[in-house]
């Protein structure tokens, strides 16, 4: 990435070739580990259904835009499957030492949850598919917290397939071997980190 600079109510990201497209299919993951019916929890039964792959594993496939979920299509898919390390980092328990009000609190509080990362989700897709052929991308001023959120979700999910929790386990990431498929993963959310830290110094 070449940097992030502000502009009369937009800031422009002016990305290397590729990163658009691959930080459109990271994002695209995200949204789809939300609303993916083959990622949610079979909640009446009790059971959770496995789930086959990382959900990050496809981010260089095509994107595909969807119509964007609302809360009531949400709440009728059911609930995420909570045993997904990444679904208790984007999602943490509000209450862990009381189960009662931590259930009460999914319950009352997660489809609307949802349906924000997602929409925010699809903000950052609709303005990275805009990228121009030199790599620039243009952010509204008011897409820019959706943007910073998304970041944060991405780097969660990511945080949570590398077992980083704080910051001996991110620096046990960083030294992983070349010969590690995670290293690449690491070099991402380092990169996802650095360009959230461009964009606010860019505001």
């Amino acid at each position: 990435m070449k940097g992030v600079e502000p502009d009369e109510g937009f800031i422009t990201i002016h990305f290397d070739t590729d990163e658009a497209g691959l930080l459109a299919g990271m994002v695209d993951q995200l949204a789809e580990l939300l609303t993916d019916e083959d990622l949610i929890a079979t909640s009446a039964t009790g059971a959770h259904e496995q789930v086959s792959g990382d959900p990050f594993a496809r981010w260089e496939a095509e994107f595909v835009q969807d119509a964007e979920p609302t809360v009531e299509n949400l709440e009728q898919a059911g609930e995420l499957d909570e045993m997904d390390p990444v679904i208790k980092r984007l999602f943490p328990d509000a209450y862990p030492d009381d189960p009662a009000a931590s259930h009460d609190f999914r319950r009352f509080t997660h489809a609307q949850q949802r349906s924000q990362k997602v929409a925010d989700a699809n903000l950052v897709i609709y303005d990275l598919q805009r990228t121009d052929r030199r790599g620039r991308c243009r952010v509204p001023a008011d897409h820019v917290t959706p943007w910073l959120k998304t970041l944060t979700n991405v780097r969660l999910a990511l945080a949570a397939r590398l077992d980083i929790t704080d910051e001996v386990s991110a620096d046990e990431a960083a030294q992983l071997p070349e010969s590690d498929p995670r290293s690449w993963m690491y070099e991402v959310y380092a990169w996802t980190g650095w360009l959230q830290e461009c964009v606010i110094e860019a505001l």
